[in-house]
């Protein structure tokens, strides 16, 4: 009931947050052309609206479910990476639709809220009972406290532990959208290499997260990649992607100028 009842925020609300531009078919025909190819691979039957977000930095997030959803991708990493790379990066998130990965976060997120409201006021009503406690006129339970004060901690490390493995089945969706793991190798390896974030949370881009793993909404990318080359040692994975022409491809990954988006077409004779 409660995961049904998980507020839904529109995907234009969050994104003009980020100051973010939403492209048509006519602006960007390779990239739109490339994110409904791999919608319908994924089942996806509402196709998320494509938006640009106008940072130098490498981000790439989903928002929504599979209702109503947006891609956003910024200038960023669209000048970084090839064709090939793009589209197993856009089936990553891609992925993260499909499986509804947008509703269960945000039901973690609120999970996690309740938990640390319900432990705030488990700690005030034995702060409140102290003086009844010293008293003896009332007991205390050591194993109810231990259990008061650490469930926030836990379910914390729950929600990191449930975000990591919603990252390794979009990778591996990925693999599976695409036909091969090869493109968000590439991709990830690349990215790693420039110090460049790739989808660091849910909502927006962070750098390469420090730390134990623990604490990571994240798995290490090398992890990552170690995962993605286990799959691609299966005869299945052995195919490769072309989503876009040439032509679109140039229009795809064409630099913008400020925060319009430009589109160069060549003319036919």
């Amino acid at each position: 009931m409660a995961y049904h009842l998980t507020p839904r925020l529109s995907p234009a609300v969050v994104l003009r947050f980020y100051r973010g531009i939403r492209v048509t078919d006519f602006q960007m025909p390779g990239l739109h052309r490339l994110v409904r190819d791999l919608s319908v691979n994924a089942g996806i039957t509402n196709v998320p609206e494509v938006w640009i977000l106008p940072s130098s930095r490498s981000i790439a997030f989903v928002t929504g479910d599979r209702r109503s959803s947006a891609i956003a991708l910024s200038r960023g990493i669209l000048e970084t990476l090839e064709s090939d790379e793009m589209a197993g990066v856009v089936a990553h998130e891609l992925s993260h639709i499909a499986h509804n990965d947008g509703r269960i976060m945000w039901f973690s997120e609120i999970t996690v809220k309740m938990v640390n409201v319900l432990s705030i006021i488990g700690q005030l009503m034995v702060l409140i009972n102290l003086p009844s406690i010293f008293a003896g006129e009332r007991e205390l339970s050591l194993v109810l406290l231990a259990v008061v004060v650490a469930a926030p901690v836990v379910a914390l490390l729950l929600q990191l532990h449930l975000l990591r493995t919603r990252e390794f089945a979009a990778d591996t969706g990925s693999a599976e959208l695409i036909g091969s793991p090869r493109p968000l190798i590439k991709a990830l390896r690349k990215l790693e290499g420039g110090r460049s974030p790739l989808f660091m949370r849910w909502v927006a881009g962070r750098r390469e997260q420090r730390g134990h793993t623990l604490l990571r909404t994240h798995p290490p990318v090398r992890e990552r990649i170690c995962r993605l080359k286990r799959l691609e040692s299966d005869p299945r994975w052995q195919r490769t992607y072309t989503p876009v022409t040439e032509q679109e491809l140039v229009e795809m990954l064409l630099p913008g100028h400020g925060t319009e988006v430009v589109v160069v077409r060549g003319e036919r004779e």
